[in-house]
């Protein structure tokens, strides 16, 4: 897995600049994919179905660190608004949902 500066560096250019959604999204991913054990995503990108909480910068940096894509049906959207991912392992069954507190949201501006 690439570190969290390259991450953050990929997600300002895909999304256009650098913003605490940004930063919390790639944040997110990390710790999911970690979590269950992937480390590299890009290869195992038939094992890993995310899921999505809310439909703003987050996002973008989520599918870029999770490599997954609305198209590729390996990236799902249920809009409840929050700042948050799961990510279900096809390959184990085990699924994480890992959710960003207030306080993470206000670090991630600084």
């Amino acid at each position: 897995m690439k570190t969290l500066s390259e991450y953050l560096d990929l997600a300002a250019q895909a999304h256009g600049h650098l913003c605490a959604g940004q930063v919390l999204g790639v944040r997110l991913a990390m710790l999911g994919l970690r979590e269950l054990g992937i480390d590299d995503p890009a290869a195992e990108r038939k094992r890993l179905v995310t899921y999505v909480e809310i439909d703003r910068c987050v996002t973008d940096a989520v599918a870029l660190v999770a490599h997954c894509r609305l198209g590729k049906r390996a990236l799902k959207f249920r809009d409840w608004g929050k700042v948050a991912a799961t990510f279900v392992d096809l390959k184990t069954g085990r699924a994480v949902r890992i959710a960003a507190r207030e306080s993470s949201k206000q670090a991630a501006r600084e």
